[in-house]
């Protein structure tokens, strides 16, 4: 290790030098450069994006990406956060951008998110973000595997419902069958004749 002036210089510098982020810190493939992260133009979907950033993150870029949505509570685990750049991504304006929206809507300066626009469904294709109502997302959501199991489930029910209810008149008319025949059998065994009150004495 150097030793007089040249040493003592290089130790000054390396105190007064502010601190770096450490590298464990700053999720692939985003670059950071102190509070700033930026995941612009990498081609990150909502399954490939970094799925937690530095809490200290200010400045956060996902601009230019295939991003259809944010996972939920993404952007609100960062409280020291001021701009989120989500330009130029391909949003899907359905139920699960709702928690983008409000997170939007709690925001201060809105002109950062003027230009967000919806490229699907069709029906809310162009529409700015900003000015959906939450009725709207959350309408162009497709029934999800839960209602589709709820519906699979009804289903079976009212056919189960049926059969019981044919069970039942099956059950009915073969009842029916039985009083019958046991009404003509007690008929057919009765005498044709009542005899006179004495008949039998001799």
């Amino acid at each position: 290790m150097g030793s007089g002036p040249r040493g003592a210089l290089s130790l000054l510098l390396l105190l007064l030098a502010p601190p770096s982020r450490p590298a464990s810190g700053c999720p692939a493939p985003c670059h950071c450069a102190g509070t700033r992260v930026d995941c612009g133009r990498r081609g990150l979907t909502r399954a490939s994006l970094p799925a937690a950033f530095p809490p200290d993150t200010t400045e956060l870029v996902l601009t230019g990406n295939n991003l259809t949505a944010l996972p939920p509570g993404l952007l609100d685990a960062l409280p020291l956060l001021r701009a989120a750049h989500l330009g130029a991504n391909p949003w899907r304006c359905d139920c699960h951008l709702v928690p983008l929206r409000a997170w939007l809507a709690g925001r201060p300066e809105r002109a950062l998110y003027r230009d967000l626009r919806c490229a699907a469904p069709p029906a809310l294709r162009g529409r700015l973000l900003l000015y959906l109502a939450e009725d709207e997302l959350q309408a162009a959501c497709s029934p999800g595997a839960l209602c589709w199991g709820s519906l699979v489930a009804q289903l079976v029910l009212l056919g189960l419902g049926m059969l019981h209810a044919l069970l039942l008149v099956l059950l009915l008319r073969r009842l029916r069958r039985l009083r019958g025949r046991t009404a003509r059998g007690l008929f057919l065994t009765a005498p044709l004749v009542a005899e006179p009150p004495g008949a039998g004495e001799s």
